[in-house]
């Protein structure tokens, strides 16, 4: 039996994120109407263990090849992502004080393991019924499951809350995110245009675990040392992906047969090649698409990495603004998104259409889950 939800003017959300980078969690509380109203209330970032993150990986590389395997497989590992989310929601609760009765939904992204546009599959982990039980707050999730099923890639999914920062602050700007997989979004004449672009922080990441045991290149000091290799990176340039017009979207694996080049040679070369693919992500990008801005909004984590920032500045010509100085937490942007994008689903606002995703047509979604 359906039950009804309270229809009111602004709603109290936990928005739970983690990306691509696999590198945490993040936890945004804000007061939203969905629309153009946002109050960040509390926030905070959660770190996950170097173990943790491997363990995580490990369970991605060994997925099966066979779609329905796929499904099943992850599913049988998904206790693990549940148990991670149930005890950093507790601890946000905790640290700050959070009445559960003042909170109108939990707004969950799950943890993307896998994500395949060409057969229109995209999982992610973290039950919205075992957080609703657990905390006995309501709960939406599967928000790109609806995409999918009317021909979207079901990525980016928050380019609408991209949007209500753009019209905030500037519409001739455009947003770029740079998680594990860049992507943009942009406002052009009252439609919303998004799609990634390339890799970010992923394959820099992995190569770093890989050569250094370490989560990720802090200021890309390691990358910086090293000197690009052209055969791999002119390898990389050629790739398909450049050539597919937007939107489009990638798996944060999908670049592994270059990683795997890198890994063969030296350990800073790599690394420096690396930050330059996430460069020329952008420059196809810019060269093929032509979107017309004064301005870049950078968000993500990629936008800490001191190195690539430098290599984005001298060698694209736009002003780069990085998304802080708007006094928004560019390491909390991505949760205050699910949070927003919650909202617009239980109102049946769009999420989604076939300018961001490819959808056939403008697209609500997310599942609400009641605790039992």
């Amino acid at each position: 039996m359906a039950k009804n939800i309270e229809k009111k003017k602004f709603y109290k959300v936990i928005g739970v994120m983690s990306g691509t980078s696999m590198d945490g969690i993040d936890i945004s509380l804000i007061k939203t109407n969905g629309t153009n109203y946002v109050r960040v209330i509390n926030e905070k970032s959660y770190d996950y263990s170097l173990t943790l993150q491997n363990k995580i990986k490990k369970i991605i590389a060994n997925k099966p090849i066979n779609k329905n395997k796929i499904i099943k497989y992850f599913k049988r590992n998904e206790d693990l992502i549940n148990e991670v989310y149930i005890s950093f929601i507790r601890k946000f609760l905790n640290k700050f004080r959070i009445n559960k009765d003042s909170i109108d939904f939990i707004s969950l992204s799950g943890q993307t393991v896998y994500h395949n546009p060409l057969k229109q599959i995209s999982i992610q982990l973290g039950s919205g019924k075992v957080i609703a039980d657990n905390f006995k707050i309501k709960t939406i999730s599967d928000l790109r499951q609806n995409d999918i099923k009317n021909k979207g890639q079901g990525a980016p999914i928050g380019s609408y809350y991209h949007r209500y920062i753009l019209n905030k602050f500037d519409r001739k700007s455009i947003v770029v995110n740079l998680g594990g997989i860049a992507n943009f979004t942009s406002v052009n004449k009252q439609k919303v245009f998004s799609s990634d672009i390339g890799p970010a922080n992923c394959i820099i990441d992995d190569l770093t675990n890989y050569f250094f045991n370490k989560k990720f290149d802090k200021n890309g000091i390691l990358s910086s040392r090293g000197k690009i290799n052209n055969k791999i990176l002119n390898s990389f340039k050629n790739d398909i992906f450049f050539k597919q017009k937007i939107p489009k979207s990638l798996d944060r694996n999908y670049f592994d047969k270059y990683k795997n080049r890198l890994k063969k040679i030296n350990k800073y070369d790599a690394l420096c090649t690396a930050t330059y693919m996430s460069l020329v992500g952008f420059q196809k990008f810019l060269n093929i698409n032509k979107f017309h801005f004064n301005n870049i909004i950078l968000t993500g984590g990629g936008r800490k990495n001191t190195y690539l920032l430098k290599i984005l500045k001298n060698n694209i010509n736009k002003k780069i603004t990085l998304i802080d100085k708007l006094k928004i937490n560019g390491d909390l942007v991505e949760a205050q998104m699910f949070a927003y994008i919650g909202i617009r689903s239980i109102k049946k606002l769009t999420i989604s259409s076939k300018y961001t995703t490819g959808a056939s047509k403008n697209i609500s979604g997310g599942k609400i889950y009641f605790p039992d």
